[in-house]
């Protein structure tokens, strides 16, 4: 992770975790909180995806949805939905690479400041994710080494699935009624992806690049519905 990034990380801590510092108002003094059930729905849409690619020389992108449910303010079942795409060429390498295709996420996250009663909290989870799609790839011609002729490599439309596993930490907060800011840091992990001949995919759509853990983030921008009966 190069400086600018680490940077950019900084910076998003410090805009959404703000609010999470800021004194709450208080109730009647010496008088505990009334404990209550909660239940309501995080919708959120997701925009590191689109920051990510300035920072860096892969021009990868992508941009999902998520939906999750908030139970008594402690666990957070969570669906994201997206779409990772790129059309990479690189001028140095004479390399060309492309995908387009939707990914899937399903997970829990668990609040780990639940007995506060805040609207923003510090969470950890977990996702599984999945993504089914189809990359084309262009490199110049390699030079057979027994008849000296050239072999062209042009990969069109190849198949390919994706399952990997992710470790999530993050922190959410209120910063109007209802309205959220939050950032997520990911350990994506590979489980299982398709077995090709030409050695695989470069981008792999919701997981990223490599073959081996990379780091991820996301910084998201949601409303929530509150499903719970007001006494």
């Amino acid at each position: 992770m190069n400086v600018k990034i680490l940077r950019l990380f900084i910076l998003l801590l410090i805009s959404v975790g703000t609010p999470l510092l800021l004194p709450r108002e208080a109730g009647v003094k010496g008088t505990p909180p009334p404990k209550s059930s909660t239940f309501g729905l995080h919708l959120s849409v997701d925009a590191f995806g689109y920051i990510y690619p300035i920072f860096v020389k892969d021009k990868y992108y992508s941009t999902e949805l998520s939906a999750t449910l908030d139970i008594n303010n402690r666990f957070f079942p969570t669906i994201e939905i997206g779409l990772g795409h790129t059309d990479m060429t690189s001028q140095l390498y004479e390399i060309g690479y492309s995908t387009h295709a939707p990914f899937y996420r399903v997970g829990m996250d668990y609040n780990m400041q639940y007995k506060n009663k805040k609207p923003g909290y510090i969470y950890l989870g977990a996702r599984v994710g999945y993504t089914a799609f189809d990359y084309s790839a262009d490199a110049p011609p390699l030079i057979d080494p027994v008849w000296g002729n050239e072999v062209p490599i042009h990969l069109s439309n190849v198949p390919c699935q994706a399952v990997w596993a992710e470790a999530v930490g993050g922190l959410r907060a209120e910063i109007a009624r209802n309205f959220y800011m939050g950032w997520s840091l990911r350990y994506k992990y590979p489980i299982y992806r398709s077995t090709i001949a030409n050695g695989g995919p470069w981008y792999i759509p919701g997981f990223g690049t490599g073959s081996k853990g990379v780091l991820g983030a996301t910084y998201t921008i949601g409303y929530y519905i509150n499903f719970t009966k007001k006494r």
